[in-house]
């Protein structure tokens, strides 16, 4: 099968730069392909070079502003052009988003499968040791309800210049969940976000949980989102993504916050087997605890603090 090597794709972003014109980008970094990108925020911009590419993608954003003059100049050109209604598609996920980036990415160019064939729940053990991307330590963050607050106070508490990886398992609803992670970005001085297959892992990051995807790190650090076809009390489900990511990556600890559910015990009970640390957040300083008793009755933790306290005890063990 024909691979690209000599396409040249051309991203243009009216707007802000959407979630899912940013997923095109990673698939395309990943598979090397050059990229030039176009910020458009008036309509009335020169695009130079444009020619200079082969396929061109527009992403359209929430606007208040006419750019039908400049789609008109863009149809003008003898270049192929694809429409990504970039609004609608950031809110596609699982089976459905995994969907749309084939179909888009085959338009691109029909010859070559620029993403890999679609995996369900297909995670596999491989005990990869992070460290060989600057990441000393990785931590899972668990939490129910009343957690987003202390999540909030314990990300508050790191610099971005830690060696760590955080990965955060939220019961909630799929519909607030950007809107969380942008609250979470702002206040840390981390980066907080939510994966893309293809992404590269890098120390100082907060990742997400999908509410309908497994966390998947490739031997190259590249991260692969796999569909779950189990359905579970919870979503995300904190026991099951533990268990697999504890299985994926070596020496991975947890944290565990407020929150009403059982969901959580399991995790820190396996965690905790495979020679790892198990902290919690002080039952009074929960919302609530349910979570936190549950996990004091079947395991032996490291630590209880507020949630300021837990993210010094990260800080000082890195």
């Amino acid at each position: 099968m024909k691979k690209i090597v000599d396409i040249c794709v051309g991203l243009i972003h009216i707007g802000n730069r959407e979630r899912s014109g940013l997923q095109i980008l990673e698939k395309l970094n990943q598979k090397k392909i050059k990229v030039k990108q176009w910020d458009v925020h008036s309509g009335k911009e020169t695009l130079n070079t444009i020619e200079e590419v082969d396929v061109i993608v527009v992403n359209i954003g929430l606007v208040h502003f006419d750019y039908e003059d400049l789609l008109s100049r863009l149809f003008d050109k003898n270049i192929k052009i694809i429409i990504n209604e970039a609004i609608l598609t950031n809110e596609l996920s699982g089976v459905k988003r995994r969907s749309w980036e084939r179909h888009l990415l085959h338009k691109i160019d029909s010859s070559f499968e620029v993403i890999p064939e679609l995996k369900v729940n297909s995670v596999e053990e491989s005990h990869l040791d992070l460290s060989g991307f600057g990441i000393k330590q990785v931590w899972i963050l668990a939490a129910s309800i009343g957690g987003p607050d202390a999540i909030q106070k314990f990300l508050a508490a790191f610099t971005g210049n830690e060696e760590v990886l955080f990965i955060l398992i939220q019961h909630m609803d799929k519909e607030f969940v950007p809107m969380m992670v942008d609250q979470f970005d702002k206040k840390s001085g981390l980066k907080v976000l939510l994966p893309l297959s293809g992404m590269k892992v890098v120390p100082a990051t907060c990742l997400v949980c999908p509410t309908d995807e497994q966390i998947y790190f490739n031997p190259d650090g590249s991260i692969e989102l796999s569909i779950l076809s189990e359905v579970f009390a919870f979503s995300p489900c904190i026991d099951e993504n533990s268990k697999k990511i504890s299985h994926n990556i070596d020496n991975v600890n947890i944290a565990i916050f407020s929150g009403m559910s059982s969901d959580g015990v399991k995790a820190a009970k396996v965690i905790k087997q495979l020679g790892n640390k198990v902290i919690t957040q002080t039952e009074h300083s929960c919302v609530l605890s349910t979570i936190i008793k549950g996990v004091k009755e079947n395991t032996q933790i490291d630590f209880e603090g507020s949630p300021k306290e837990m993210a010094n005890y990260v800080i000082r063990s890195l």
